[in-house]
This record gives C-alpha cells, sequence and structure tokens, in this order.
C-alpha cells in the first residue's frame, strides 16, 4: 500500500471481528519500542469509503500512520519523523510587538529594521512590517537579546 510518501513500515495485520483493532496496533508499536504520546488524541486525515488514514504522536516526536483498508479488513502502520499532522499556525508580528518581545522600543526596532539588522520582514503591509514571530525569537536569541524562551502547553 504505496498511497503516501514513504516511511519506515512497521507491519500490516488483519482487523480482528470485532472491528477494535486497538490491541493489535498496540502489540506491533511495542514490538517496536514505540510509545505513544498520551497528550496527542490523533487525528483522522483522510476518510474515504472503504478506507481511512489516522496519525498520531509518539513520545520522541515521531509519527505513526495507520491505513485501514476497510475492503480487505488490515491496518498497515508505517512510522514517520516528519509528518506533521497537526497544523502549526505562523504567528506574525509588527513592529509593536517586536518591540515588546525584545524590550525595546518601536523607534529602535525601526531603525534596525531600516539599517538591515533584523531579519527580513515576511512582508510590509500598510501598517508597517510583519515578521515570523519565531524568525524573530530566533534572531533575538542569536543575539544575545533574548536569554530564553519558554513555551508551557
Amino acid at each position: 500500500m504505496n498511497i503516501y510518501r514513504p516511511g519506515k513500515i512497521l507491519g500490516t495485520f488483519k482487523v480482528p471481528e470485532d472491528g477494535d483493532y486497538s490491541l493489535p496496533f498496540l502489540k506491533l508499536l511495542s514490538k517496536h519500542n514505540i510509545v505513544l504520546d498520551p497528550g496527542d488524541e490523533g487525528v483522522v486525515l483522510w476518510e474515504g469509503e472503504s478506507y481511512m488514514v489516522r496519525s498520531c504522536g509518539t513520545v520522541n516526536k515521531k509519527y505513526i500512520i495507520e491505513f485501514f483498508n476497510e475492503k480487505e479488513k488490515t491496518v498497515t502502520v508505517i512510522l514517520r519523523k516528519d509528518f506533521p499532522h497537526q497544523e502549526k499556525q505562523t504567528e506574525i508580528v509588527g513592529t509593536a510587538e517586536v518591540a515588546q518581545m525584545l524590550s525595546w522600543s518601536s523607534k529602535k526596532v525601526s531603525v534596525y529594521r531600516q539599517r538591515g539588522k533584523l531579519p527580513k520582514p515576511e512582508c510590509i503591509l500598510k501598517m508597517g512590517p510583519v515578521w515570523k514571530k519565531e524568525d524573530i525569537e530566533r534572531w533575538g536569541i542569536e543575539k544575545g537579546i533574548i536569554k530564553k524562551i519558554i513555551k508551557f502547553c
């Protein structure tokens, strides 16, 4: 079953008569020493008349892709390290937010941008330049302006 980009195929198994394949799924993961992330409930990526594709994360930040084939009553499990099953939203920030992040004045941010000392803005709107928040964070850490970023979930 080569529907999606390749990854490491962990195995394929038949779905039990009762339709609940969680036990064989967990046994297969256990066989490969893979532990699911308890905080990741997973998500259905695609669903059709005779198939379903689900994704969930592991504790070591890899992703499990399940291909459920209803006609054949089989599940193929694939391990991927780069499949982003959860959309990451890009946060953008303007001059005022950048100033707040760097503990600067808006004027200082404007001067640094004009002199080419800040990362290049993603675009310039009528209200002014906007950057990706992560670009400013990365730049601030590299320059020693931002000491540490702690993200709480």
